[in-house]
């Protein structure tokens, strides 16, 4: 099993948060200019778009695939214990969920966006980690079966093998 590095590890939280609010920022802005024929000219503009009901849950949509790809990304900095790395990030995602959820600031979606992204968050990154766990363990196994394979023809004679 591979060294937990303290430093990777935290590198790779928030390289993931901020990947994380690179991903919803980006959508969301692609979302709101494909749906209001073009961009926003003004702040208000982008919130008339942005807070209708169909763009907030394509928003809530892309946001969950956007957790679990980046609980994938978070896993495979991490390199080891990837879940454990995921569960670090949801919380820290968390409580900067819960801390905005109070907030009183006009550009953050309403309360039941908040209240989806903040439930459904945390098990999308989790996710994402455990399928990159599942992956790095499958070509592991893989690398373990290949390297026995040569181990067999290359290290024992031919008559011994047939035996």
């Amino acid at each position: 099993m591979t060294k937990l590095s303290p430093v990777r590890s935290i590198v790779a939280v928030l390289v993931a948060l901020m990947l994380l609010n690179f991903m919803d920022a980006t959508f969301a802005q692609l979302l709101v200019s494909a749906v209001g024929d073009g961009a926003p000219g003004n702040e208000a503009a982008f919130l008339a778009v942005r807070n209708r009901p169909f763009v907030l849950v394509a928003i809530v949509v892309t946001h969950v695939l956007a957790a679990q790809l980046v609980g994938y990304i978070l896993g495979r900095i991490a390199g080891t214990q990837e879940v454990r790395h995921g569960i670090a990030a949801a919380i820290v995602i968390t409580v900067v969920y819960a801390i905005a959820f109070v907030a009183d600031n006009a550009m953050l979606p309403p309360v039941w966006v908040r209240a989806a992204m903040l439930v459904l968050t945390p098990p999308a990154l989790m996710a994402g980690a455990h399928i990159r766990g599942e992956a790095r363990a499958i070509h592991v196994e893989q690398a373990g079966t290949v390297r026995g394979q040569e181990e067999r023809r290359h290290g024992v004679p031919e008559d011994r093998e047939r035996s």
